[in-house]
């Protein structure tokens, strides 16, 4: 992943306004929730889970912080099930097990695979695949099976301490998950677990702060549990449902993009919120408008469309949430992997400099090439040969724009915020690579600069990668007044 400057190290950071809002409210988290009986900490799981008309209903839950003590596993065996590039610049989404006895190992490679056939064929993952690296870390549990399955008394030994009716609700599925993160750090690198509990019976979880997801590994629909929780842990999504008791909100709009105290009329004529989506239809969930019922409460606050993911499993994410989704893709990563010329390095003319981006799988990305602000008329492939480009004096700044265009974001302001990115280059005569303070001249003072970045790929004039004595050597021969 790229540095905590621009990404969501951790991963599943959710919004803390959310929280505090749950337990100011007491919908549904008690205001007690930081410290247990014991006054030790405690942490935030979602249990979401459809009622009798497939609504879901539930929202946070606190529960003990997991207690680090003897998680260490050493290196356990994993596979890479989708290797994109390199997890500087790439969103490691890593299988756990919990429950398995080495001889189910093979089932649970198995399960995994499925589920995580299921997933990739679901938004965003199906556009964005080549954003994800995906491993499974092969866990070994003592027991076969998971705490309290099927009913409560029931006590597994089991390596991540996992089990249903946690804190009383029979389908929430809780685990050690300083234990899991120990465990998903046998992967090469890890930035959202998925621990799939050894278990036939409907369940799971998601922590949004530790970055973990629990289902029932042989459930099939239990998975869908897991990806509302990523809904909510990388999306920081509100929940869309209501519990249907006649409460109402009274107060101030909301931080989290899909849910608004605003009307529709009041929405369009302010632009914010999900205005650009109003009005615009999609499979499965419909027409986007301003629904009454939302974030646990019926009246005074609204969502996005009549149902979608956070509201009922099974279905897709609405317009909003997608597209808040593929925005924190983008905080995450770069669209850029790397290029052949060093970024915001001096070029020679004559240099072909070529980009390896990350395009995503449903479409292509936009790359459009300027020349000191003016944009280079048919450059908008992935490489520019710069014997072409024609400036006076003694540079030239050469740019690439890279722009997703999916029609799945609407809002051009978080276009231009998270799905554009450029990058520069200072292009100059073959003759005057050497002309560091760019003065027309090569002298003592460019071979200050030149020394002064020994080693560190500043003033790179050959563009090996570092600035050294075959760097040196092109000054010197350079020396003098440039042509």
């Amino acid at each position: 992943m790229p540095d905590a400057t621009q990404t969501l190290r951790p991963l599943a950071v959710c919004v803390a306004s959310f929280l505090a809002m749950s337990l100011a409210l007491g919908h549904p988290a008690s205001s007690d929730a930081a410290l247990d009986r014991d006054g030790q900490p405690k942490t935030t799981v979602f249990g979401c889970f459809p009622g009798a008309d497939g609504i879901l209903t539930g929202g946070p839950v606190p529960v003990a912080t997991s207690a680090a003590d003897d998680a260490s596993f050493g290196n356990l065996p994993f596979t890479t099930l989708l290797s994109s590039g390199p997890s500087s610049n790439r969103i490691d989404l890593v299988f756990v097990g919990d429950g398995f006895q080495s001889a189910q190992l093979g089932s649970y490679a198995t399960v995994v695979e499925q589920r995580w056939l299921t997933m990739k064929a679901t938004e965003p993952y199906l556009s964005y695949l080549t954003y994800f690296n995906v491993h499974r870390v092969d866990v070994t549990s003592i027991d076969s099976g998971v705490d309290n399955d099927p009913t409560p008394g029931i006590l597994k030994n089991t390596a991540l301490d996992s089990g249903f009716w946690c804190q009383g609700i029979e389908r929430l599925i809780c685990a050690n998950t300083a234990k899991a993160q120990n465990a998903a750090s046998s992967a090469p690198d890890w930035d959202q677990i998925l621990l799939a509990a050894n278990s036939t019976k409907y369940g799971g979880a998601g922590y949004i702060t530790e970055d973990v997801c629990t289902f029932s590994a042989f459930n099939t629909s239990s998975l869908q549990v897991a990806l509302h929780e990523l809904g909510h842990s990388f999306g920081n999504l509100a929940d869309e449902y209501d519990y249907a008791d006649g409460s109402s909100y009274s107060g101030p709009e909301v931080p989290e993009p899909n849910v608004s105290i605003q009307t529709q009329a009041a929405m369009e004529s302010s632009g914010t919120k999900w205005a650009p989506w109003i009005g615009i239809s999609l499979p499965v969930v419909g027409t986007h408008g301003a629904f009454q019922g939302a974030r646990y409460y019926q009246f005074g606050i609204r969502r996005p469309t009549s149902n979608s993911l956070m509201r009922s499993l099974g279905l897709p994410f609405n317009g909003p949430c997608l597209e808040q989704m593929i925005v924190e893709i983008h905080k995450a990563t770069k669209m850029l992997d790397a290029a052949s010329s060093p970024l915001n390095s001096t070029v020679e003319q004559g240099t072909v400099i070529t980009a390896t981006t990350v395009e995503p799988v449903s479409h292509a990305l936009t790359k459009e090439w300027s020349l000191n602000g003016v944009v280079i008329p048919g450059a908008i492939g992935i490489s520019i040969d710069t014997a072409v480009l024609a400036f006076a004096g003694p540079s030239a700044s050469l740019r690439l724009k890279l722009i997703d265009p999916t029609t799945q974001v609407r809002n051009e302001a978080l276009r231009a915020s998270w799905l554009t990115e450029t990058y520069t280059w200072t292009i100059v005569p073959a003759a005057c690579v050497a002309d560091l303070n760019e003065n027309g001249l090569v002298d003592s003072v460019d071979l200050g600069l030149l020394l002064g970045s020994w080693g560190t790929g500043l003033h790179d004039l050959n563009s090996d990668g570092t600035t050294n004595a075959a760097d040196l050597s092109i000054l010197l021969g350079a020396w003098g007044a440039c042509p």
